[in-house]
C-alpha cells in the first residue's frame, strides 16, 4: 500500500510528472484560499487549471513569471493556449523537492499524466 495513493492530494506536484515534459491547454487560472499550515490563515494564491486535467498547478512566483513571458501579463489571455510544463529537480529549505516549470509548447498535446488527472477522494 501506498500512502500517496491513500490520501492524494488536491494539487499537482512536480514529481507528479514523473520527470517526463506535457504539453497542456490552459484551461483557466483561479484565486485559491490555501492554507499552507494547518491552523494557519488562508492565503489567496493563483492556481493554474489545463483541459482534461483535474488537478491544478499552485503558481509560484518563478512559474508565474515564466508563463506570463511565453503567454502574456494577463492570466485572462492565457486560456486555449498550449504550454509544456516539466520537472525541475530543486533543493528547498534543505531538501530535495522537483517544481514545476513552463517553456514553449511543442508540437501536439500530450495526455496529461494519472497524477494530474486523478479524483480525490474524501
Amino acid at each position: 500500500m501506498k500512502i500517496s495513493e491513500q490520501f492524494p492530494r488536491r494539487y499537482a506536484r512536480g514529481e507528479d510528472l514523473s520527470g517526463k515534459p506535457v504539453t497542456l491547454t490552459v484551461a483557466h487560472v483561479t484565486v485559491e484560499a490555501l492554507h499552507p499550515q494547518p491552523g494557519s490563515p488562508p492565503i489567496d494564491k493563483p492556481v493554474l487549471y489545463f483541459a482534461r486535467a483535474t488537478k491544478g498547478v499552485i503558481l509560484s512566483p518563478a512559474l508565474a513569471r515564466q508563463i506570463a513571458a511565453l503567454l502574456g501579463d494577463d492570466t485572462d489571455s492565457w486560456t486555449g493556449k498550449r504550454i509544456t510544463i516539466f520537472g525541475e529537480p530543486m533543493r528547498v529549505a534543505g531538501r530535495d523537492c522537483v517544481a514545476i516549470r513552463a517553456r514553449a509548447a511543442t508540437n501536439g498535446e500530450s495526455t496529461p499524466p494519472p497524477a494530474l488527472t486523478e479524483e480525490e477522494e474524501i
